[in-house]
């Protein structure tokens, strides 16, 4: 079985091209850091299953395919809300009943619910001013979470 890695959550539907296109690089960015971290680049949901360039996939097929990667291949969950009302809760809701953590990072004065926030699976909830910012300080606490799991003799990674 290939190793765990870290799984990126964050919106695309809905959101303005611009914006998406924006989006998609941050997650990337997310994804490159947990390759340094961890040895193994993120799972990014896009690059395998976007909505546009992927539009052949019906939603059976990605769902099925989206839990038996977070099921199987993940071992942290990085939640990235940059918009509001979106699928990611399921996600969440995923690595819960897995017992994987989750890491939410978000942006400084964005709001996200009180739900979301109490799910079990979360860890910590970071904040951020600007996406270097954000980077820096999730690389950060997935670095303090991974130190932490391994005192505990319960490395997901």
């Amino acid at each position: 079985m290939p190793q765990k890695t870290a799984y990126v959550c964050g919106p695309l539907t809905e959101l303005s091209p611009e914006v998406a296109q924006n989006a998609k690089i941050f997650y990337e960015r997310i994804a490159d850091v947990c390759q340094g971290i961890m040895g193994v680049r993120a799972f990014v949901p896009h690059e395998h299953y976007d909505p546009i360039k992927h539009a052949h996939f019906t939603p059976e097929q990605v769902d099925r395919a989206e839990r038996d990667q977070i099921f199987q291949r993940t071992s942290l969950l990085i939640v990235v809300p940059i918009a509001p009302s979106w699928g990611g809760g399921i996600e969440v809701e995923m690595a819960n009943w897995r017992n994987i953590s989750a890491i939410i990072l978000v942006e400084k004065g964005k709001k996200i619910s009180r739900l979301l926030k109490g799910n079990p699976a979360v860890e910590e909830i970071i904040e951020y001013e600007d996406e270097d910012e954000g980077i820096l300080v999730l690389e950060k606490a997935i670095i303090d979470l991974f130190q932490s799991k391994k005192q505990l003799a319960e490395v997901p990674f």
